[in-house]
C-alpha cells in the first residue's frame, strides 16, 4: 500500500469515527469507499484514547483535580466523536421497550430520548468516570485509555465480519468484511497496547471479549434482525468499558 493511500485510509477512518473535519485539511476523493479505512479503526481508537489522556494530564498539571479533569476529558471526547457510540447505546436500550420488531424500529427512528436510554447513558458514563479515576499513575492511565479505546473500535471489525447487516443499517451498509489477516494484525496491535496490564489480564480480556462478541452475534444482532450502527455503537461502549474494568482490576 502506498503512503498516500494509507493516509487516505486513515483520513476516511477519522471521518467515520470522529467529527474532526479532516476532509477540509487533506484532499480526499469524494468517490472513495468508506470500507477502505476499516483496518485503521483500532489505530484511530488509540488516538482518541491518547487525546483523553493528554486532556487529563493538561488540566491536572494546571491544578485541576483528577475527577474534574476526567469529567472534562470525557465531555471533550463526546464532542470529538459526536457521541456516535453513546447514541447507539441510548437507541438500543430505548428499543427494548418495543413489543415487536416494527415497534422497536419505530422507537429507533424516534429522536426522543427515553427512560431506558437515559439510564443506560448515565450508567455507562458513570462507569467510565469511576474506572478512569481509579487509574492513578500517569503511565497506567495512558496505557488504559489508549488500549481500551482501541479495543472498543476493534469490536466493529469483528462484528462486521461475523454478522449480516440490517436493512436499516444506514451508513453502516458501506462497511465490508475484512480479511482474516487484517483481523489478526489489528488484534495483535490491541493486545500489544494491553501488555502493561500483564499476561493474565490479556488472556481474560481475550476470553471475555470473544464471549461478548458471541453474545452479540447470537442474541443481540438477531434481536435487531441484522447489524446496525446502533449495535456497533453499543459494542464499542461495552467492550471499552469491559476492558477498562479488567485494566483497573489488574492494577488495583
Amino acid at each position: 500500500m502506498k503512503i498516500h493511500e494509507t493516509l487516505e485510509d486513515l483520513s476516511i477512518a477519522t471521518i467515520v469515527l470522529t467529527r474532526v473535519p479532516i476532509n477540509n485539511l487533506f484532499p480526499i476523493n469524494q468517490d472513495i469507499d468508506i470500507h477502505r479505512g476499516q483496518w485503521a479503526y483500532p489505530f484511530i481508537g488509540a488516538l482518541i484514547g491518547c487525546f483523553l489522556f493528554l486532556l487529563i494530564f493538561l488540566f491536572e498539571s494546571m491544578g485541576v483535580s483528577r475527577q474534574v479533569s476526567t469529567l472534562i476529558a470525557l465531555s471533550a471526547g463526546l464532542f470529538l466523536t459526536g457521541a456516535l457510540h453513546e447514541d447507539g447505546v441510548a437507541d438500543f436500550f430505548d428499543s427494548l421497550g418495543g413489543q415487536d420488531y416494527a415497534n422497536r424500529q419505530k422507537i429507533l427512528k424516534d429522536s426522543t430520548l427515553g427512560t431506558y436510554g437515559t439510564l443506560a447513558l448515565v450508567i455507562s458514563l458513570l462507569l467510565k468516570f469511576f474506572l478512569i479515576s481509579g487509574l492513578e499513575s500517569w503511565p497506567v492511565l495512558a496505557c488504559g485509555l489508549i488500549a481500551c479505546s482501541s479495543l472498543g473500535r476493534f469490536s466493529i471489525l469483528i462484528l462486521v465480519n461475523y454478522c449480516d447487516l440490517s436493512k436499516q443499517a444506514g451508513l453502516m451498509r458501506h462497511l465490508k468484511k475484512v480479511s482474516n489477516k487484517t483481523i489478526v494484525l489489528c488484534g495483535i496491535f490491541c493486545m500489544f497496547l494491553f501488555l502493561p496490564a500483564g499476561l493474565p489480564a490479556i488472556i481474560i480480556t481475550i476470553i471475555l471479549g470473544y464471549t461478548s462478541i458471541y453474545i452479540f452475534v447470537k442474541f443481540i444482532v438477531p434481536y435487531n434482525r441484522g447489524l446496525s450502527g446502533d449495535i456497533l455503537g453499543l459494542s464499542v461502549v461495552f467492550v471499552e468499558t469491559l476492558s477498562l474494568i479488567i485494566f483497573t482490576i489488574s492494577f488495583s
